[in-house]
């Protein structure tokens, strides 16, 4: 494969700070459907004797990707991300042809790039468009020296600050998004959370010439992705409140939760016609006791993520803040998220400022008065100002809504609908519930449904036999509830939440 057009492209557009110049790119749409023409004249699946080795078809995959990106991006130019383009499957529709085949951004890079070749840098050499991944190289991938390539790449990457910051006084490494959003390609082969965080760590050590012991024991943190296009026009903006992205993965592998959500009722201020658990001024309200936390504790990683919500949880912020005090009396060092309206602002501000280690999440639909009564100006200005000046700790949620609670057999538009945005329609898969009337639950989505399939058990149970049921009913959602959903053409959620007495219980321990 001959790269010789691509490279003398990207000569023209990419600037010395990796962005692209998407106006000139503009002006070279020939170039770049000549380029996109080769690409789908031959590839590694088509020709696969003209690619013999691993490093001639990775640089085949890793120049695809990034020129079929720009592709996409320029066809709607001018965009502000790529989540923002008309049918919001950026990355899933399979728009660029690759050989004979018809392929996605995702196909690329999921099945083939970490699928085949198992190597991670490649997360530091293709771009998505975005200002968070890394700069855009000014020259194709070549096979000639590709590892070597990719090394510098990578080490380019991390030594941008804003990348990875390395905090001596306090022990923390503060590292992209992107090691928390590819965990398993850093974790080794047990992809345990614990295993992962290792494996950062050398990796980082590795790539930065560091003695891997200086930096033993640093807690991983994770810094905020910018979705906001690449483009050499934008200056970067990291707005006030930014989308939230979860820390905690799910491993089969891990000895512990790594997340659990604590559930105080539905009790709430508002009444929203879509909402998951159908909270309301009428709905229920009980207060967390000393047993409830201790399980808590005894169940949850003690560096993993603890979720209060409701209801609204700034309806009783003392409460909150006695049970974060009360939790960290016991060990627990962890990140406490707080999902919240933010009608109360001054309360959910008290909270914050209870605890350094505490980030609030706002419903998206209330922050932008979509499908909601809006956000009080008053609330919305004072949560701005002060997620302006400790940046990090005031996220909003993802506008997608789900066919649970309240919207079970609710029409949404388009582009809130989850399949719009390549989520699909089964099981989000969350971690477990710890409910305030003493009930380990399987879904937060499903908090209020009292139902034997999701009985991981109740306070007192070994955290062990927790654990081993939240397995259970995870196998349960791939082998019975989402080919359940598929067959009756209905999302995993609506038939939680309206026909669920169907399907078989998962057969949890007592």
């Amino acid at each position: 494969m001959d790269y010789t057009k691509w490279t003398r492209l990207l000569e023209k557009i990419v600037t010395p700070d990796g962005k692209v110049d998407y106006h000139r790119l503009a002006e070279r749409r020939a170039e770049l459907d000549s380029v996109i023409a080769e690409f789908a004249a031959s590839s590694p699946q088509s020709d696969p004797d003209a690619f013999a080795s691993d490093e001639e078809r990775l640089a085949y995959w890793l120049n695809a990707y990034n020129a079929f990106t720009l592709n996409a991006i320029i066809a709607e130019y001018p965009i502000t991300s790529v989540w923002k383009t008309r049918d919001g499957a950026f990355f899933q529709r399979r728009r660029h042809r690759a050989g004979a085949q018809a392929v996605s951004l995702d196909d690329i890079e999921h099945e083939i790039l970490r699928g085949k070749f198992h190597e991670p840098r490649i997360h530091f050499a293709i771009n998505c468009g975005s200002v968070g991944c890394p700069p855009m190289r000014p020259a194709a991938f070549e096979a000639s020296g590709l590892r070597d390539t990719l090394w510098a790449a990578t080490e380019r990457f991390l030594r941008n600050e804003w990348n990875c910051r390395i905090d001596r006084e306090n022990r923390r490494i503060h590292v992209s998004r992107i090691f928390k959003m590819y965990a398993e390609d850093f974790a080794g082969a047990e992809a345990t959370a614990g295993n992962y965080r290792r494996g950062v760590l050398d990796f980082i050590a590795r790539h930065l010439g560091l003695e891997r012991d200086s930096i033993d024991g640093y807690e991983v943190v994770y810094n905020i992705y910018d979705w906001g296009l690449n483009d050499s026009a934008r200056e970067p903006h990291l707005g006030p409140i930014l989308f939230h992205e979860p820390v905690e993965h799910y491993s089969a592998a891990d000895s512990e939760l790594r997340e659990l959500h604590l559930y105080e009722g539905n009790f709430c201020n508002r009444t929203c016609d879509w909402c998951t658990i159908s909270g309301s001024p009428g709905g229920w309200y009980r207060p967390y006791s000393h047993a409830i936390l201790e399980q808590a504790v005894a169940t949850l990683a003690a560096d993993g993520n603890l979720k209060f919500y409701g209801g609204e949880p700034t309806l009783h912020a003392e409460a909150i803040i006695d049970a974060i005090r009360f939790l960290r009396a016991r060990g627990f060092t962890g990140l406490v998220t707080v999902y919240s309206n933010g009608i109360k602002a001054d309360r959910l501000i008290a909270i914050l400022e209870s605890d350094p280690r505490v980030e609030a999440v706002l419903n998206y639909s209330i922050y932008h008065g979509r499908d909601a009564e809006p956000l009080p100006r008053h609330a919305k200005e004072k949560l701005d100002r002060w997620s302006a000046a400790h940046p990090g700790r005031i996220f909003k949620g993802y506008k997608v809504l789900f066919h649970a609670g309240a919207g079970a057999r609710h029409d949404f538009d388009r582009d809130r609908e989850g399949d719009y945005h390549g989520m699909g329609t089964g099981c989000v898969r969350c971690f477990p519930v710890l409910t305030t009337k003493g009930r380990f639950h399987a879904c937060p989505f499903a908090a209020e449904i009292d139902s034997p399939h999701y009985d991981l058990g109740k306070v007192g149970t070994d955290p062990a036999t927790v654990l081993r049921n939240y397995r259970t009913f995870r196998r349960w959602i791939d082998d019975t509830l989402d080919p359940a959903a598929r067959a009756r053409g209905i999302t995993s959620c609506e038939l939680c939440h309206t026909r669920l007495q169907e399907l078989p219980t998962p057969g949890f321990e007592k």
